[in-house]
């Protein structure tokens, strides 16, 4: 059932206020993120404040073994990481090891939590290569943007599950985008409340734009990161890296390539994204990678 329409900030703001308990980012995380973005960053400091969150620690390990980096030798400690991959990749899968503890659920209502997470691992990874191809952003900030921009479908997803179910069922039986389902089924988005949410928890106000506009109209206005996010965001939908129900839609591999990129691309020229052969080669290389990586850390 629709409700009635009203302000979508205001809706959303109230839907936060019924949380019994806000969701938080762990503080071994926070503080970890901190000492990572300060000048010349203390890496034995850093493995120390992870080693001391048990969770934390074997998630990283576990994204880094995946095949995502493609280790020669398996990595067994969080000190090893460091040396191996330096502050500022580590510094990318403490955050992915945070959106982990967001989604770590088995039963959302009939959400499969890996496709969703498929998704805003995708959204990363895409997000990072168009900044490399383009030069606009830097790609860490790109990563970053792209694994929290739909923060706030994944508090949906837990804190309003039957709700949530109805939109992503009603966004797949009428063809809609899962954004719209949402503003239909709730009169706020994904967006609003993941912007709240990222105030809260004293995101960059960069980072606060992007999870607030990357389904925004208008795009030539938005600065640079939200275009990167936006444009990531469209193509891993198209390529089926994108949140479903219980019953997994079959995905596409190499060699295949999404039915509406070509209308894309237009936009990537844009951006300055000008070498389109090898944009094509990457994006299929990046799905087999999410695919394989969500597998081995999310089996």
């Amino acid at each position: 059932m629709s409700i009635t329409p009203q302000n979508p900030v205001a809706v959303a703001q109230s839907i936060i206020a019924s949380f019994q308990t806000l969701p938080t980012i762990p503080a071994a995380a926070t503080r970890a993120i901190q000492l990572l973005n300060g000048p010349d960053p203390d890496l034995s400091e850093v493995a120390d404040i992870i080693l001391a969150d048990q969770v934390i620690a074997a998630r990283v390990i576990r994204i880094i073994n995946s095949p995502l980096y493609k280790l020669l030798h398996e990595v067994e400690s969080v000190k090893q990481a460091l040396i191996y991959l330096g502050p500022q990749k580590v510094f990318e899968i403490i955050l992915t090891s945070c959106f982990l503890e967001l989604t770590d659920s088995r039963t959302l209502a009939g959400i499969r939590p890996q496709s969703c997470w498929e998704h805003s691992f995708g959204v990363a990874l895409v997000a990072r290569n168009l900044a490399e191809l383009s030069g606009v952003v830097k790609p860490e900030m790109a990563y970053v943007s792209g694994i929290l921009h739909d923060v706030g479908e994944v508090i949906l997803m837990h804190y309003r599950q039957d709700q949530f179910r109805e939109a992503v069922q009603r966004s797949v039986e009428r063809e809609l985008d899962l954004h719209d389902a949402e503003r239909e089924i709730f009169g706020t988005t994904h967006c609003e409340i993941g912007a709240l949410l990222a105030a809260q928890w004293h995101f960059p106000e960069l980072l606060t734009q992007v999870i607030m506009h990357h389904h925004a109209d208008q795009m030539e206005l938005k600065s640079p990161l939200i275009r990167v996010v936006q444009l990531a965001d469209q193509i891993c939908s198209d390529v089926r890296l994108k949140c479903s129900m219980d019953v997994e839609v079959p995905g596409v591999g190499a060699g295949v390539y999404g039915a509406h990129l070509p209308a894309l691309e237009k936009q990537l020229a844009q951006l300055g994204v000008t070498d389109m052969d090898a944009f094509r080669k990457s994006l299929a290389q990046m799905v087999d990678h999410v695919k394989a990586a969500v597998q081995a850390i999310y089996p």
